[in-house]
């Protein structure tokens, strides 16, 4: 009796066992499977991938003396279009290619491929995706969609080929042994194989009466096919449970793939609370991502979920473990509904265990903790970051950092006041040209209030022969000043132009840029009618300016030229819109924004700008000339440290940040280096931005099928891996190639979604986990409010990070005047590639290149720059990238003490050095006991000049001074001069003077 009682014991609970569901880890997708008998598998070592490919199959020939044999192979492929990809058959032994190859027969679902085998030879690889491996990098946004496939041109012999057509019934069959693939990344795994058609009918048929079918499915292994069915679904089957394990204080995350036998509209999915005895998770704690969320801007967003009949869509949900539940096992509910469809209940079982993770599951990249990052709103709120300070207000006056804004009764500015000197000849009007007389907008009402310590907004209304006029302004703690304008009229008035009028007195007027104008001195007039990728201007000069963007569109981040997005309705106005800029009775200019003729009705017209004054802050010479950047592989920091440079920019493709904008992947090893960095007193930053992200985002999956929202929409193509993975509908970006002929195949992002708030929380992480000393953005899609939450994350989480910006002017077509309104928040600049620097004025260096007009300073970029007219403006090149090392610029430095200089160059009212040539131009560095003066010829022949010095500024008494070239490797020889001697300068070169004055003794 207590044997039978004991064996019933035993059984009930191996049952038990047999009925607890599998606990997966982030490798269980890449284990190995069996299909059709075949075992799908990871090679034990990666083949080459240059005309092979990324996946083979084994196969046994039984009589290799056989004149031709035929393969029959399920591999269930994903690909579109198959049959244009070649076929490759190799003796596995040997390496030998088969000549005589002929594809009868190409399908996702299975090939038939006849070939001739090597006599005594029984074992073959057929290679059925080979490629062109593509080397170097390049970017896939441009030209012809890329295709590396080998196209199927077979050069079998023409009479076997007749041969294996008349008797490809009587053919032998090979032995289909094993399928693998080159590498892990690469495997298909059991969800990115295909069901076939058959296994498809056989799972609709059980359920003929549902407009869609549901998949649960754990998050270690990602819904990857929107157009088939993923044959792990053929061996689970459908099911309306889902169960999993999670952690205390765990995100956890899992799928739900719904298969669509009818088209839906408006997919909704709602949860109940979670429930375990007396333990409750709430269901505000539980998310669908693909159906709600938290938008960039901090508001909260919608999605509608439509689903085609046939696709499948991936829905990834979340819940937020408490750090102090109850362990237990926690049952709930999700209801799934379509418009006119019948709904179906999924049961949700989560079984929590009693560790915590303290991280949420953040450090564990294939738990997709980091969905949640999605709906942060981190950084967002309206208080003032350094080096800004509180907003008052006194009556209609607003005080901000040394701004000073006054406004009319109208809402717009009379009067903005930046380091003593007046922006405005006049108050900022807008101007309405009426039938029969023109009418001036001045405001019958004016309201104003401080909502927050950075946040001050107004409002101003007026009702005029009919036409109301309503202003809502803000202006933040930086200068920046937002306007949106709203006219209506009772009956329609058609209005022959509408005009925002900007008058600047001359001082304001010395330099233009924007609105398709390159950037330099103003010029006498211009005319600009909304051709081109340009939304703004920049006017002004060192010490005070105002940047305008006309705003209205869909897009106004920098990239205008990237996303092409049609201009803002008002101001371009169907091509009848312009820009005019032209003198005015104050010997400045005059900038007029025209509309030409609009109709104002009961539908409200809307008038949106943005105003930031400028410079944004003081230039910070000493953190300039303090921070010296080295650009290349981790591997040559301590050697560069060893020659002055302090901060290394990581950058991608290199062994501690691999892949583009992810910087994720490596976390041990990198957060070693920079320890290590941070014990010798240097800095590391990393490359990091939004444009594009790269296919190794474990998040990919999940983010695509957001649909549109993350990931822009396109014709596919690209790598040979984003064909097979990610099939199409997606935009590929740039590329890079990587170690062991492997890749990074970027995909283009949306300017603006969530990941944005994925981006910044990546960024606190990096703070808080890798000690990091912040980043390097390479021409990002975002505007100015992302940047505003990128500095407040650093002033929170490490407040000396530091934040430089590069641009490729041929990219951004304007960099200087694109990125104004990031300047507040951003520490360097580093423009850029595409500049021209040996064809560009000193007023373009000045405007577009140094950055010094809006408180910011740069380094020089393509082809290394020019050392001799960059030190005019301190800019260097950086260790490592380009011609021209900085060493020698820098022992200099550091020699002289520069961080410690007053920098007053040719620009400067105060200026203290001239030349007697228009093109040759000299700054200088003042110390109270010491002087240099870098002098630079823009001109395009070698000069003579000669210095207007003014003493008296420079404090030292020319009697007693001493004027020396200092040595300096590859830029000058060591050598003495005297006070009237002429300097031979050639062109595009330079010189350094050091001014030195002399003891007691020695005068």
């Amino acid at each position: 009796m207590k044997n039978i009682f004991f064996l019933i014991t035993v059984c009930f609970f191996l049952y038990a066992c047999s009925q607890q569901v599998e606990q997966y880890s982030g490798d269980s997708q890449y284990e190995s499977f069996i299909v059709d008998g075949v075992t799908f598998s990871i090679a034990d070592s990666p083949w080459r991938a240059d005309m092979r490919g990324n996946h083979r199959v084994l196969v046994k020939v039984n009589n290799p003396q056989e004149d031709a044999v035929l393969a029959e192979i399920p591999w269930r492929r994903p690909d579109i279009h198959p049959e244009t990809k070649n076929v490759i058959v190799v003796e596995a032994h040997s390496g030998r290619e088969v000549k005589n190859v002929d594809a009868l027969s190409i399908t996702n679902e299975k090939g038939l491929i006849a070939f001739q085998p090597f006599p005594q030879s029984a074992d073959y690889y057929i290679y059925y995706l080979p490629y062109k491996f593509r080397k170097g990098s390049g970017d896939a946004r441009y030209g012809k969609p890329w295709n590396d496939y080998l196209p199927p041109e077979y050069t079998a012999d023409v009479s076997w080929k007749q041969n294996v057509a008349k008797a490809v019934n009587q053919l032998s069959k090979v032995q289909v042994k094993k399928f693998e693939s080159r590498t892990k990344f690469d495997y298909f795994t059991s969800m990115g194989i295909i069901a076939t058609d058959k296994e498809e009918q056989e799972i609709s048929d059980r359920d003929t009466n549902s407009a869609f079918i549901l998949f649960p499915e754990d998050r270690a292994f990602p819904i990857r096919l929107p157009n088939r069915l993923p044959w792990r679904w053929v061996k689970k089957g459908p099911s309306a449970d889902f169960e999993g394990y999670a952690s205390k204080h765990e995100f956890y995350v899992w799928q739900v793939g719904l298969w669509a036998m009818d088209s839906l509209k408006d997919v909704r999915v709602d949860f109940s609370d979670l429930r375990s005895a007396d333990a409750v998770i709430k269901k505000d704690q539980l998310t669908c991502f693909n159906q709600e969320g938290t938008g960039w801007d901090g508001k909260s967003v919608q999605f509608a979920i439509q689903v085609p009949p046939g696709k499948i869509q991936a829905l990834w949900n979340g819940v937020q473990i408490p750090k102090d539940a109850e362990p237990g096992t926690y049952k709930g509910n999700m209801r799934i509904s379509a418009d006119g469809q019948q709904t179906k209940d999924l049961s949700i079982t989560i079984h929590v265990g009693d560790n915590v993770l303290a991280d949420k599951g953040d450090s564990d990249l294939w738990r997709h903790a980091r969905l949640r990052w999605l709906n942060s709103t981190i950084g967002i709120d309206s208080l003032p970051v350094q080096p800004y300070s509180d907003m008052h207000v006194h009556e209609n006056t607003i005080e901000a950092t040394g701004r000073t804004v006054q406004l009319a009764k109208n809402g717009l500015p009379e009067m903005i006041i930046m380091n003593k000197q007046s922006i405005l000849a006049k108050p900022l009007m807008l101007q309405l040209e009426m039938p029969e007389k023109v009418l001036n907008i001045e405001g019958d009402s004016f309201s104003l209030k401080q909502d927050d310590k950075g946040l001050v907004s107004w409002q101003a209304h007026q009702l005029k022969d009919g036409i109301s006029f309503n202003c809502h302004a803000y202006m933040e703690y930086d200068g920046y000043i937002r306007y949106r304008i709203k006219l209506a009229a009772e009956r329609p008035i058609t209005i022959p132009n509408i005009r925002l009028i900007a008058s600047y007195p001359q001082p304001i007027s010395t330099y233009f840029m924007g609105v398709g104008f390159k950037g330099g001195y103003t010029p006498k007039s211009y005319r600009w009618n909304w051709k081109g990728p340009w939304d703004s201007y920049w006017i002004g000069n060192d010490q005070a300016g105002l940047h305008t963007e006309f705003r209205g569109g869909a897009y106004h981040g920098p990239l205008l030229n990237d996303y092409k997005p049609d201009a803002p309705a008002f101001w371009a106005n169907g091509g009848l819109g312009q820009v005019v800029l032209k003198p005015n009775v104050f010997n400045g200019k005059e900038v007029i924004a025209e509309s030409g003729k609009k109709t104002i009705g009961r539908d409200t017209t809307v008038i949106e700008f943005a105003l930031l004054i400028t410079p944004v802050k003081s230039v910070d010479t000493k953190g300039h000339f303090s921070q010296r950047y080295y650009h290349s592989t981790p591997d040559g920091f301590n050697k560069a440290a060893k020659e002055g440079a302090n901060i290394a920019n990581i950058h991608h493709a290199t062994r501690l940040n691999p892949v583009i904008n992810y910087p994720f992947m490596v976390q041990d090893s990198l957060k070693a280096f920079i320890k290590e960095q941070h014990q010798a007193n240097r800095k590391v930053k990393l490359y990091y931005t939004i444009r594009e992200l790269t296919n190794h985002a474990t998040e990919l999956y999940a983010l695509k099928s957001l649909h549109h929202e993350i990931f822009t929409g396109g014709v596919g193509y690209g790598t040979p891996w984003q064909m097979e993975h990610l099939i199409a509908d997606y935009k590929p970006a740039w590329y890079t190639e990587l170690p062991g002929e492997q890749a990074d195949a970027a995909l283009v992002l949306n300017g603006f979604s969530r990941w944005i708030n994925y981006y910044l929380e990546g960024l606190r992480w990096m703070y808080e986990h890798d000690q990091l000393d912040g980043i390097y953005m390479d021409d990002v899609s975002f505007d100015r409010s992302v940047m505003k939450r990128m500095r407040k994350i650093a002033a929170k989480y490490r407040p000396d990070a530091l934040i430089d910006l590069h641009s490729n002017t041929g990219y951004s077509i304007g960099p200087a005047n694109q990125y104004t309104d990031f300047f507040p928040y951003v520490d360097r600049l580093w423009f850029g590639e595409s500049f021209k620097y040996n064809e560009m004025t000193p007023d373009e260096w000045f405007v577009t290149f140094s950055g010094i007009p809006f408180g910011q300073m740069s380094d020089m970029l393509q082809d290394g720059g020019n050392p001799y007219l960059g030190m005019v403006y301190g800019a260097t090149a950086r260790h490592s990238y380009g011609p021209f090392s900085p060493v020698p610029i820098w022992k200099l430095w550091q020699t002289f003490g520069i961080e410690d200089a007053e920098m007053i160059g040719y620009w400067a009212t105060n200026k203290i050095v001239e030349t007697n040539h228009e093109l040759v131009k000299a700054t200088v560095y003042r110390k109270p006991d010491q002087a240099l003066i870098a002098i630079g010829n823009f001109g395009k022949d070698d000069v003579s000049v000669r210095l207007q010095i003014d003493w008296s500024k420079l404090g030292f008494d020319p009697k007693y001074v001493r004027l020396e070239a200092p040595e300096i490797a590859d830029f000058q020889s060591k050598r003495m001069f005297n006070l009237q001697e002429a300097l031979q300068i050639k062109k595009k070169e330079g010189l350094i003077l050091a001014v030195t004055p002399l003891t007691k003794e020695r005068k």
